[in-house]
């Protein structure tokens, strides 16, 4: 089965509404160093195409009813560079605009604009992830600048909802930034922000530590020292995470964002009626 119920490891924290998920390729390009699937994943940031999935997608779909809601990916992206040759995710949206299904886009490419002609005859939302303005090539090696981003949010916005992903917050690195990356979305066209801290595995804290020495020792202390374990994930403190995602909801409040927090144990602090941005799918 290539569409399956999403369910985040039976993660205790997670707050998203019922819905499937759909990974037309397998592993991603973007290289990003805080990727956590690169932990379970074999030769993630090898990209590939998965075989016979339209063909099988198009068997699948009859099983599902009308109006579901799909998630356009939570591990992959569903616009990787070979997209532009191979075309799943577009063949994927014609799928289910013929069966009516909503349809959620969770993306790092502007690649994104050139499906907006079916995206916008369809229930639909797409979000898009921006971490950081200064430190994108060195944290997202291969995926489209931020500025890109915002320009493609911008031009979605004009035709379908558009919310934006900040995550994950990097203390020392990118937390400084929030600000900045939520007034860009505010003149995008944005409608509501997700926020999520970083949660490092073994394979992306080895990544992290080795890309910046200087605060290496640093964030040990945070996540390893005063931190705790959640699931198969480090996590910042209770107190700490909570003063950061509750500044994050300050702002987007000031900017009439509609705003959640993703896997961080605060449901009392979102706005919004979905944690995912779904509530924005007409």
């Amino acid at each position: 089965m290539y569409i399956r119920s999403f369910d985040p490891w039976k993660n205790k924290l997670c707050t998203c509404p019922s819905k499937f998920s759909l990974n037309p390729y397998t592993g991603c390009a973007h290289g990003c160093l805080y990727c956590y699937a690169s932990s379970y994943i074999k030769e993630f940031f090898n990209c590939r195409a998965k075989q016979k999935l339209i063909e099988s997608l198009q068997k699948e779909i009859k099983k599902i009813s009308a109006n579901s809601l799909i998630s356009l990916c939570n591990t992959s992206d569903p616009y990787p560079p070979i997209e532009k040759k191979f075309e799943l995710t577009r063949q994927c949206l014609k799928i289910f605009k013929e069966h009516e299904m909503r349809i959620l886009i969770i993306t790092k490419s502007d690649m994104v604009c050139r499906d907006v002609d079916l995206l916008k005859d369809m229930r639909s939302c797409v979000t898009i992830t921006v971490t950081t303005l200064k430190h994108y090539k060195q944290l997202e090696p291969n995926a489209p600048s931020s500025y890109e981003r915002f320009k493609a949010l911008e031009r979605l916005s004009k035709d379908l909802p558009t919310g934006l992903r900040l995550d994950p917050i990097i203390p020392f690195i990118n937390e400084y930034e929030i600000e900045s990356i939520l007034k860009l979305a505010r003149e995008s066209g944005v409608k509501h922000v997700t926020a999520s801290t970083f949660k490092p595995r073994w394979n992306n804290w080895k990544k992290l530590k080795l890309a910046y020495p200087e605060i290496a020792s640093s964030l040990n202390r945070l996540y390893y020292k005063n931190g705790q374990k959640i699931g198969n994930s480090r996590y910042l403190s209770t107190d700490l995470r909570k003063k950061i995602i509750f500044k994050v909801k300050q702002i987007c409040d000031s900017f009439s964002f509609t705003f959640s927090s993703c896997r961080e144990g605060f449901p009392e602090l979102n706005t919004s009626s979905s944690c995912d941005a779904s509530h924005l799918i007409r």
